[in-house]
Protein backbone atom coordinates (compact mmCIF):
# COMPACT_ATOMS: atom_id res chain seq x y z
CA UNK A 1 0.00 0.00 0.00
CA UNK A 2 1.48 3.68 -0.98
CA UNK A 3 1.17 5.95 1.80
CA UNK A 4 0.93 9.84 0.98
CA UNK A 5 4.00 11.83 1.73
CA UNK A 6 3.99 13.17 5.23
CA UNK A 7 3.42 17.29 4.44
CA UNK A 8 6.04 19.28 5.67
CA UNK A 9 5.15 22.52 7.31
CA UNK A 10 7.24 25.17 8.00
CA UNK A 11 6.65 27.62 10.94
CA UNK A 12 7.94 30.87 11.66
CA UNK A 13 6.36 32.59 14.80
CA UNK A 14 8.37 33.77 17.81
CA UNK A 15 5.38 33.20 20.45
CA UNK A 16 6.81 30.28 22.26
CA UNK A 17 3.06 29.64 23.59
CA UNK A 18 1.56 28.78 19.91
CA UNK A 19 4.24 27.25 18.76
CA UNK A 20 4.28 24.70 21.57
CA UNK A 21 0.55 23.90 20.94
CA UNK A 22 0.63 23.73 17.05
CA UNK A 23 3.60 21.75 17.19
CA UNK A 24 1.79 19.41 19.15
CA UNK A 25 -1.51 19.45 17.29
CA UNK A 26 0.63 18.93 13.97
CA UNK A 27 2.76 16.30 14.77
CA UNK A 28 -0.94 14.66 16.36
CA UNK A 29 -2.19 15.51 12.83
CA UNK A 30 0.58 13.79 11.44
CA UNK A 31 2.59 16.59 9.47
CA UNK A 32 6.34 16.62 9.65
CA UNK A 33 6.77 20.46 11.09
CA UNK A 34 10.27 23.05 11.13
CA UNK A 35 10.01 25.54 13.72
CA UNK A 36 11.70 29.40 13.31
CA UNK A 37 11.67 31.94 15.65
CA UNK A 38 13.18 34.59 12.95
CA UNK A 39 13.02 35.19 9.51
CA UNK A 40 16.24 34.79 9.01
CA UNK A 41 16.95 31.25 10.77
CA UNK A 42 13.91 30.06 8.21
CA UNK A 43 15.88 31.51 5.21
CA UNK A 44 19.53 30.66 6.52
CA UNK A 45 18.11 26.53 6.45
CA UNK A 46 17.02 24.05 4.00
CA UNK A 47 13.04 25.40 3.46
CA UNK A 48 12.94 24.80 -0.26
CA UNK A 49 11.30 21.08 0.91
CA UNK A 50 8.06 22.86 2.41
CA UNK A 51 4.36 21.90 1.68
CA UNK A 52 3.05 25.42 3.13
CA UNK A 53 4.20 28.19 5.43
CA UNK A 54 2.82 29.74 7.89
CA UNK A 55 3.94 33.05 8.75
CA UNK A 56 3.45 35.37 11.92
CA UNK A 57 3.58 38.98 10.72
CA UNK A 58 5.22 39.99 13.75
CA UNK A 59 8.55 38.81 13.66
CA UNK A 60 11.41 40.24 15.20
CA UNK A 61 13.89 40.66 12.36
CA UNK A 62 11.58 40.70 8.92
CA UNK A 63 8.08 41.60 8.56
CA UNK A 64 6.29 38.57 7.79
CA UNK A 65 4.03 40.40 5.08
CA UNK A 66 7.62 40.96 3.52
CA UNK A 67 9.00 37.11 4.24
CA UNK A 68 5.84 36.43 2.18
CA UNK A 69 6.73 38.77 -0.82
CA UNK A 70 10.26 37.37 -0.55
CA UNK A 71 8.67 33.33 -0.84
CA UNK A 72 6.58 34.09 -3.75
CA UNK A 73 9.16 36.20 -5.79
CA UNK A 74 11.34 32.81 -5.54
CA UNK A 75 10.47 30.89 -8.89
CA UNK A 76 11.55 27.54 -6.70
CA UNK A 77 8.91 28.07 -4.19
CA UNK A 78 6.57 30.85 -5.36
CA UNK A 79 4.11 27.73 -5.93
CA UNK A 80 3.83 26.36 -2.54
CA UNK A 81 1.35 28.19 -0.03
CA UNK A 82 2.03 30.54 2.51
CA UNK A 83 -0.64 30.76 5.54
CA UNK A 84 -0.83 34.60 7.29
CA UNK A 85 -1.52 34.80 10.77
CA UNK A 86 -1.67 37.72 12.92
CA UNK A 87 -3.33 39.41 15.35
CA UNK A 88 -3.09 42.71 13.51
CA UNK A 89 -6.47 44.02 12.17
CA UNK A 90 -5.14 45.11 8.62
CA UNK A 91 -3.54 41.69 8.21
CA UNK A 92 -6.77 40.72 5.61
CA UNK A 93 -5.97 43.36 3.38
CA UNK A 94 -2.00 43.17 3.67
CA UNK A 95 -1.40 39.27 3.30
CA UNK A 96 -3.18 39.08 0.06
CA UNK A 97 -1.77 42.14 -1.74
CA UNK A 98 1.96 40.05 -0.30
CA UNK A 99 0.75 37.21 -2.12
CA UNK A 100 -0.34 35.20 0.80
CA UNK A 101 -3.00 32.13 -0.22
CA UNK A 102 -4.13 32.08 3.32
CA UNK A 103 -5.00 34.23 6.22
CA UNK A 104 -6.18 33.93 9.68
CA UNK A 105 -6.27 35.98 12.50
CA UNK A 106 -5.22 35.72 16.25
CA UNK A 107 -6.64 34.24 18.26
CA UNK A 108 -7.88 31.36 16.41
CA UNK A 109 -9.23 27.62 16.80
CA UNK A 110 -7.21 24.63 15.76
CA UNK A 111 -9.78 23.39 13.85
CA UNK A 112 -9.61 26.29 11.95
CA UNK A 113 -6.05 26.11 11.25
CA UNK A 114 -6.03 22.18 10.44
CA UNK A 115 -8.66 22.71 7.85
CA UNK A 116 -7.00 25.43 6.52
CA UNK A 117 -3.96 24.24 5.57
CA UNK A 118 -5.38 20.95 4.54
CA UNK A 119 -7.54 23.18 1.65
CA UNK A 120 -4.16 24.71 1.22
CA UNK A 121 -1.68 21.59 0.66
CA UNK A 122 -4.57 19.36 -1.21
Amino acid sequence: MLHAKTKKIIFVEDDYAILDVASFIFEKAGYCLAIFGTAKSMLNSNFLDADIFILDKQLPDIDGVDLCRLLKADSRIMHVPVLMLSANPQINMLAPEAGADGVLEKPFEIKELLSIIEQLTS
